[in-house]
């Protein structure tokens, strides 16, 4: 499994492979859940998994009518 460790706005965040992330989905997304910060890559930064916070929910939902 990839865990390189990089430092992004003081957060350490650990960056996996798509294959490593698909393959222990359900252990990073748990992490994910309890407060961590994960980067899934494909050679580039694809995307950077957050856990979800109240406030910010409330934020996309108010303006995005589609949400629910």
């Amino acid at each position: 499994m990839n865990t390189e460790s990089s430092r992004n706005y003081l957060i350490d965040i650990e960056t996996y492979t798509v294959e490593d992330f698909q393959s222990d989905f359900d252990n990073l997304m748990s992490r994910v859940e309890k407060g961590e910060h994960i980067m899934i890559t494909d050679g580039e930064c694809s995307a950077v998994l957050v856990p979800a916070e109240d406030e910010i929910v409330k934020i996309y939902t108010e303006l995005n009518n589609e949400a629910s």
